[in-house]
C-alpha cells in the first residue's frame, strides 16, 4: 500500500470517532425539557373562553383545538377569531376552534395554564 492511502484511512477513522463523539455530546446536552411556546396569546385566549374556570378539558388534532366548557355563554368567539381562528364550531359543551399547524402547541399551552 502507499503511504497516501493509509493517511487517507486514518484520516476517516479520525473523523469517524470524532462524529460520533459529537453526536454522543449533542444528544446529552440537548434539553428535552424545553417549554412549548405557540405563537398566539394564550393568556388572551384564554379571556376569550370565559376564563381557566370555564375550561373543563382541552384537546386537539393537528389542525384543532376543542375545549369543553362550563358555560358557553361566556365565551367571546369574535376575540377568538381575531387571535387568529380561520373557523369555529360550536357545540353544546364543546367548542372547536381550528388553528392548523400551531393547534397541539396550543393545547399543550392551555393545559399549562389552567394547570
Amino acid at each position: 500500500m502507499d503511504v497516501e492511502y493509509i493517511f487517507v484511512i486514518i484520516a476517516i477513522i479520525v473523523a469517524l470517532i470524532l462524529l460520533y463523539f459529537g453526536f454522543i455530546h449533542f444528544i446529552k446536552n440537548k434539553r428535552l425539557d424545553q417549554d412549548v411556546k405557540s405563537s398566539l396569546p394564550i393568556d388572551e385566549l384564554l379571556i376569550a373562553l370565559g376564563g381557566k374556570d370555564n375550561i373543563k378539558e382541552v384537546r386537539s388534532t393537528a389542525s384543532k383545538v376543542t375545549v369543553s366548557l362550563n358555560n358557553q355563554q361566556l365565551v367571546d368567539i369574535e376575540k377568538i377569531k381575531s387571535l387568529g381562528a380561520s373557523g369555529i364550531v360550536e357545540g353544546r359543551e364543546n367548542l372547536s376552534m381550528i388553528f392548523g399547524k400551531q393547534s397541539e402547541n396550543i393545547e399543550a399551552d392551555l393545559k399549562k395554564y389552567i394547570g
